[in-house]
């Protein structure tokens, strides 16, 4: 990781920066010690920051910005010389601002200060317009820990894969799954605005986990599907409730029902290694700090595995493409002011806003 220049000027290498952790190192020099020869708390606070700010920076996407906010030191001891370790982790992080502590140790391991902060973030470059709808052009997702920007090409939904949502729905117990698509114009990032149609009917919401493909294939076996997973988000599939309803009534398709611009928010992926074959995860969306959606991939009626093997049957699978997984029950409307905070366990949060259009 490139370093600004002032923390370069004093001499601070970064040594290991991932996963939401820094640490870096400064070979103490005569410059850098006052006229007692202890270090300069100026040359702590710029260690501190410096390791603080490479751990925000290591738990964002790459094209996210960030910027500190406040930053408050303790001064423990005086180093007179040798080399300082600064470490720094993020403690949390929303889809606006990351909080994150830290510590400067001497090459004794003593404690010299320790240090809290707070950095404001962007998902685009500050004093930039964001793209209407929050959607990424040519429709792009972020993989957590690698910051890589892969892009979708495709969106396959799998409907009828819950049980309880399957009898909320009215459809019968053993109905089959259905497989739909949405374009990647569809896509929101995490912090980003859903915009939706007025005069069109409800818009109602599905919490969904889902899944990203790594590795292309047609014909997939359910015994090797695992091999094309590169990982896991959690994604809101938007429908327009009233729009599908007629068209089905009508025997006509309801594309449109679910495919319109902002209809999936996705947040980051994070690597299939880390969350293991996507069972037994808790899932749950809140409305405004409402539960309106809470249960467990463990409910699906159809594993990970299968559903990539489903999908893949008929239709090629991309690295890239994103497979919705279902929904538990709990569906219902939404309308302009609401927030959404969408939850799964082991791969984070995905936070929207309602606006109308």
């Amino acid at each position: 990781m490139e370093l600004p220049p002032f923390n370069e000027y004093l001499g601070i290498r970064a040594v290991r920066v991932a996963d939401g952790e820094a640490e870096g190192i400064l070979k103490l020099e005569p410059h850098h010690l006052n006229k007692r020869g202890v270090v300069h708390g100026g040359v702590l606070s710029a260690a501190l920051d410096s390791a603080l700010g490479a751990a925000v920076v290591a738990s964002i996407p790459k094209e996210w910005w960030c910027a500190t906010i406040s930053l408050s030191v303790q001064y423990l001891e005086g180093a007179r010389g040798g080399t300082l370790t600064a470490r720094g982790r993020v403690l949390r992080r929303g889809s606006r601002v990351a909080f994150a502590s830290g510590e400067v140790l001497d090459e004794t391991g003593t404690l010299v200060a320790t240090a809290e902060g707070s950095w404001h973030l962007w998902p685009h470059k500050p004093g930039e317009k964001p793209v209407a709808g929050g959607a990424v052009p040519g429709g792009h997702v972020w993989v957590h820990g690698t910051g890589e920007r892969l892009r979708v090409g495709k969106i396959v939904a799998v409907g009828r894969n819950y049980a309880a949502h399957v009898a909320e729905m009215g459809n019968a117990e053993a109905s089959p799954p259905v497989v739909f698509f949405k374009p990647s114009t569809a896509i929101v990032q995490d912090g980003g605005v859903v915009r939706i149609p007025s005069g069109l009917g409800s818009v109602h919401h599905e919490v969904e986990m889902v899944v990203a493909i790594g590795r292309s294939g047609c014909r997939i076996p359910a015994e090797s599907a695992m091999e094309h997973v590169l990982g896991y988000a959690v994604g809101l599939d938007l429908t327009l409730r009233d729009l599908q309803s007629a068209a089905k009534k009508a025997g006509e398709p309801w594309a449109l029902a679910k495919g319109f611009d902002g209809s999936a928010p996705v947040s980051p992926v994070v690597p299939r290694e880390r969350v293991g074959d996507g069972s037994g995860l808790e899932i749950a969306l809140e409305v405004n700090g409402e539960v309106r959606q809470k249960g467990s991939t463990s409910h699906m009626i159809h594993d990970v595995a299968h559903l990539v093997a489903l999908a893949s049957r008929l239709v090629t699978l991309e690295r890239g493409d994103l497979l919705f997984t279902g929904t538990p029950e709990g569906v219902g409307p939404i309308v302009p002011g609401d927030v959404l905070e969408a939850s799964l366990a082991k791969v984070g949060t995905l936070r929207v806003t309602v606006e109308g259009v």
